[in-house]
């Protein structure tokens, strides 16, 4: 049962990292192009950033996230 719970909190983190950098950034991009009349192009700017950036963030979440497996599974064997 705990597995379930871990896999879910991985889950949600994901989820998270790629709506709150996707969607955080378009909406600061928005409020700056009205700000400063520069519509559309900040809004695209820092999309692309957000998509890459939460990208990047997903890409260390899994691999930390293989990691504790991989450390697990050999602490489960003995250290092997």
């Amino acid at each position: 049962m705990r597995d379930t719970w871990l896999g879910l909190g991985l889950l949600f983190r994901m989820s998270a990292l790629t709506l709150g950098a996707a969607l955080g950034s378009v909406l600061l991009g928005i409020w700056l192009d009205r700000t400063l009349g520069t519509t559309p192009m900040i809004t695209l700017g820092l999309m692309l950033l957000g998509v890459i950036g939460g990208t990047i963030a997903m890409y260390r979440v899994v691999n930390k996230a293989n990691q504790r497996i991989a450390d697990h599974r050999n602490d489960s064997r003995g250290g092997k």
